[in-house]
């Protein structure tokens, strides 16, 4: 017997984390890398927390299941579309993230991304591997220039405002859209904020930053995509469904969109559709944003905050419900 609070994972945690944690923690792991429903239910049976990963889909069915002992998910990642915070409330559980520790390599990979897709990186690479030296050398072949481009960031949180901030070095034209536009961020980014319709007409790069609801599933759809410019760039490290990816895909082909630089997908936990994946002007990377020693060890600590902070005051720093 233990009087150490106890935490449930339904997965198995990385030894470095899974230490920290029981040096104050009785922590509860599966046997297996992964617990099935009912077998993680019986884990969590006497346990007051559970630490999620973004791989972990807690939905209404799964939340409702929880012992009653349970009053606390600590999540590790930014996104928490992954819960469904509504009957997390509804059962009076406390839902924490971890956001802020990886805005920064978020916001490189975007800038990334942008640079590859309007410079065609992935066609110059598949050149180079043929042993050519100088190639892509005719008019049809050539990308587009960063520099002095229209940038419409949409959602201007603190991935959006890092974004503007490095795409003011490439002296970018920023246009936003966000729930809550300000002259502040206006001045500090040199930004203007739009209306999504304009946003969408007037943007030589889309970069998407916000959440994933119901009114931001499929919010680039075939009609999105129709009021773009043929020469756009579209960006998503938010997350997949925020896109839709058959039309996209349908657009790609149809040089309808110049590119495409993607880190998360409409399929995932499931493969990237080899049809995506395959398109020349189609930027994939596998959901990698976030993956740098640097942001990785940022949110174990926050998350080890979160919980240190629930335990002793009852409120997690960085509380969503």
């Amino acid at each position: 017997m233990t009087d150490k609070p106890v935490i449930a994972t339904p997965r198995r945690l990385p030894g470095a984390l899974s230490g920290a944690l029981k040096a104050k923690y009785d922590v509860r792991e599966p046997e297996s890398d992964v617990a099935e429903d009912g077998a993680f239910m019986a884990i969590a049976d006497g346990a007051a927390a559970i630490f999620a990963t973004a791989f972990d889909e807690m939905d209404a069915r799964f939340i409702s299941a929880l012992p009653d002992s349970v009053k606390f998910i600590a999540s590790i990642g930014v996104g928490v579309d992954h819960i469904d915070l509504d009957t997390a409330k509804a059962r009076g559980l406390v839902v924490s993230n971890t956001p802020e520790v990886t805005t920064a390599c978020l916001a490189d990979t975007t800038i990334g991304l942008i640079i590859a897709g309007c410079r065609r990186f992935r066609e110059g690479l598949d050149i180079a591997e043929t042993g050519e030296g100088r190639g892509m050398l005719t008019p049809e072949s050539w990308g587009q220039r960063v520099t002095g481009r229209t940038l419409g960031i949409v959602g201007m949180g603190n991935v959006g405002k890092a974004v503007a901030k490095r795409a003011r070095a490439f002296d970018m034209n920023i246009i936003y859209t966000t729930p809550r536009p300000s002259a502040q961020i206006d001045s500090e980014f040199a930004a203007r904020a739009v209306a999504f319709e304009e946003l969408l007409k007037t943007a030589d790069v889309i970069s998407l930053h916000c959440p994933l609801k119901e009114e931001t599933r499929h919010l680039i759809d075939a009609a999105a995509i129709e009021k773009m410019k043929p020469s756009v760039v579209i960006i998503n490290i938010s997350r997949g469904p925020v896109i839709d990816e058959l039309a996209l895909i349908d657009a790609l082909r149809a040089k309808r969109v110049f590119a495409a630089g993607l880190d998360v997908f409409e399929t995932e936990p499931g493969p990237i559709r080899e049809e995506l994946r395959s398109l020349p002007n189609a930027y994939c990377l596998p959901h990698i944003a976030s993956a740098t020693f640097e942001s990785r060890a940022g949110m174990a600590m926050r998350v080890l905050v979160n919980i240190d902070a629930f335990f002793e005051t009852g409120a997690p720093i960085d509380q969503v419900v």
